[in-house]
């Protein structure tokens, strides 16, 4: 809990498009260590340098990069349309022991833990759909009325732009793993601290 865990902006996966560019099948499966396999594989890569194609093949592989960093793969969510205000329990139930940095046990498994009582939330986060402008307007207009108050993240938007155009750092919820998590159902809401549980407000947007 001490950090958001949503997927900053950089931190994509390191395979991304790793293979955006398809050098065709070579023959039938092999084993990885195969020579006729790598052979026919870093022969296509001759070709490719060889015909001038390289530095194409390298710039479609930069272009796809910018472009999946700028807007990663989020999930769609309706507009909340009425306000409402529902609460979440981060409590958990440890499935193994957790020791510290000399192998002392601080908790056995099974134990259950509220992270709320180790590290307090010092910040609002803001989920919003960067895709819809009203949404993006208000959340735009909330940052800067509670500066360094809250924590912008985006489940859908061109999250590189956006970070340019309003210069503040910004958050992308890959998969809408943490919308999931959370049982977020509409955006633009709300999550902060309320006693021992998450307080999580559907809000109406207004531009």
């Amino acid at each position: 809990m001490r950090h958001l865990i949503v997927v900053l902006l950089l931190s994509i996966s390191n395979a991304v498009y790793a293979a955006a560019y398809d050098l065709g099948v070579v023959g039938q499966t092999y084993e990885i260590a195969e020579p006729d396999m790598l052979e026919g594989f870093y022969s296509r890569l001759r070709e490719a340098e060889a015909n001038g194609k390289m530095a194409e093949i390298e710039k479609q592989m930069k272009d796809r990069f910018i472009a999946y960093t700028n807007r990663p793969t989020g999930i769609t969510l309706p507009r909340v349309q009425k306000q409402k205000v529902r609460y979440f329990d981060p409590t958990i139930v440890l499935s193994q022991n957790i020791v510290d940095h000399e192998g002392n046990l601080l908790w056995p498994a099974g134990t259950t833990v509220n992270p709320l009582e180790y590290v307090p939330m010092t910040q609002q986060w803001l989920f919003f759909d960067a895709d819809d402008p009203e949404q993006a307007a208000w959340a735009h207009d909330y940052l800067k009325r509670f500066p360094n108050q809250i924590r912008p993240i985006l489940t859908q938007g061109a999250v590189l732009e956006l970070m340019e155009a309003w210069q503040v750092t910004l958050y992308f919820d890959q998969g809408g793993k943490y919308v999931e998590h959370f049982g977020i159902k509409a955006v633009p809401s709300l999550i902060s601290q309320e006693g021992k549980k998450l307080r999580i407000d559907e809000v109406v947007p207004h531009g």
